[in-house]
């Protein structure tokens, strides 16, 4: 009878182990959030980013500048705050050739207060907006180099393959094309994989500069 109690315990405790391993390597597959959704929209910056004054870890918060739907139809008004931390910053220094910028996203506001863990980066840049001059009705103020078209009357569209519905006109203005990738209005700025470079002393994006920003939605 001991005997047998013996070999009872050591199927056991062999059995307790199998799955003790197999929790352990799905754990991890487990912890890691997958993807509900994904897409592209069109965001603005509303403080300077300068990779001379920023580091690895520092915060950064966007703003959208259209009102969309993600495919669960979740609203994102227009306005709402996006949040991220830079994961690369260099100015230029004796014998670089060139400064860098990269910024990961990780929150994103929605309607009713709620807030969703994205994980994103900047697909493509472009100059602030022309802002109407007040003195002469009907002119525009260039602030920000080539490829904007002002587009002031927005109306929803839907993005098929994303399910993400932007504020869009007859007339779109490229700053708002989710489809828009590269950096446009900046000679002396580029962009790949997420990663802005200047051969400038620093790589800046200034306050009002727009910006599509590729996300996955994690929920």
């Amino acid at each position: 009878m001991a005997r047998i109690s013996s070999v009872v315990l050591v199927v056991l405790f062999a059995a307790s182990l199998c799955l003790a391993q197999a929790a352990a390597q799905t754990s991890p597959q487990a912890a890691t959030p997958s993807a509900i959704g994904h897409g592209s929209f069109p965001v603005k910056v509303t403080k300077t980013l300068d990779s001379s004054k920023l580091k690895e870890g520092d915060a950064v918060e966007l703003e959208t500048s259209g009102r969309f739907k993600l495919p669960d139809g979740t609203l994102v008004p227009k306005g709402s705050k996006m949040f991220g931390h830079v994961t690369a910053a260099k100015a230029r220094s004796k014998g670089d050739s060139q400064s860098q910028l990269a910024m990961s996203f990780d929150k994103l506001n929605v309607a009713g207060g709620k807030q969703l863990a994205v994980k994103g980066a900047v697909q493509a840049v472009f100059p602030p907006p022309d802002e109407p001059d007040p003195g002469v009705p009907g002119s525009s103020s260039h602030q920000g180099g080539p490829g904007t078209v002002p587009a002031p009357d927005y109306k929803p569209t839907t993005d098929i393959k994303t399910g993400m519905a932007t504020e869009t006109t007859s007339r779109t203005s490229p700053a708002s094309d989710p489809k828009a990738t590269g950096v446009h209005g900046f000679d002396n700025l580029s962009l790949k994989d997420g990663v802005l470079s200047s051969k400038g002393k620093n790589a800046k994006l200034g306050g009002g500069v727009q910006l599509i920003v590729r996300v996955d939605i994690l929920g």
